[in-house]
């Protein structure tokens, strides 16, 4: 076992959307990417079904996400960190606030054309729009680099509001006792 930093940095999750198409992989939090399984791409643009595969996206980031915060409570588990529950709740107020205030933490991204535009709500929660002619103008590859696009934009975005979050709680609590 590492160092809590280097297990963090090696959380690798892979996941299926539900439809089986869709592959969402991450290493650590930097790292996060979709690709077609089969290149199931044409089944989608063949139907001109943009709807499902916003939904498809959407739940294949959830899935993602929520297998990601699983890994990350087991390495910090192992590494001795005790995580809190409904029955033991955090001591401090700044975490307290932090903990309700970052599960309400909004985030979005987007391909630079704003094509593809995601959005989340505590990173367990996604939303994807797909502009209908991506299908007429797109191929599988393109359509990878539009999408990824938006992924890595939503997740820049998570982690500033993060630090703003974390920033803002530290500022106002900083000169109180038992903060």
């Amino acid at each position: 076992m590492g160092d809590v930093t280097d297990d963090l940095k090696d959380i690798t999750v892979t996941v299926t959307s539900p439809d089986g198409r869709i592959e969402g992989h991450m290493r650590g939090l930097r790292s996060v990417s979709f690709r077609f399984r089969f290149n199931d791409y044409e089944n989608y643009y063949r139907h001109g079904d943009v709807a499902v595969l916003e939904h498809q996206l959407a739940r294949g980031a959830t899935l993602l996400a929520t297998t990601y915060i699983k890994n990350r409570q087991e390495v910090m588990r192992r590494h001795g960190f005790t995580p809190f529950s409904s029955s033991r709740q955090p001591t401090t107020r700044r975490h307290r606030e932090y903990l309700e205030k970052g599960a309400e933490l909004k985030a979005t991204g987007g391909s630079a054309g704003g094509e593809i535009r995601a959005r989340t709500r505590a990173m367990r929660d996604f939303k994807v729009k797909i502009d209908p002619v991506v299908f007429r103008r797109c191929d599988q590859a393109e359509f990878l680099q539009l999408a990824n696009a938006a992924m890595v934009g939503l997740r820049k975005d998570y982690d500033q509001a993060l630090k703003s979050l974390r920033h803002t709680l530290y500022l106002k609590y900083r000169d109180q006792p038992n903060w």
